[in-house]
């Protein structure tokens, strides 16, 4: 599925008035910091300087652009499907 096809659903465990606003490829790289992060579906620790996925979520009372890491493809379709 392309990434763009998940803007507007709503992840699992979240209410239906929150959606996707943005999916894509996503690399953080800063000169002093190594950041990192955890895959919101599996909880694996990303290195944010490599290759992830960067998701957006709108419409939820007060957290509108939520940002989550996700480690590819395969987790973003789990975290939908279960």
């Amino acid at each position: 599925m392309e990434l763009s096809k998940y803007v507007g659903r709503t992840p699992r465990d979240y209410e239906g008035e929150t959606t996707v606003e943005r999916v894509a490829s996503h690399r953080r790289w800063d000169v002093d910091v190594e950041r990192r992060g955890d895959c919101s579906h599996c909880g694996a620790e990303l290195e944010l300087r490599e290759r992830h996925l960067l998701v957006t979520l709108t419409g939820r009372s007060g957290n509108d652009g939520e940002r989550h890491y996700l480690c590819g493809q395969s987790c973003l379709d789990e975290w939908f499907t279960g």
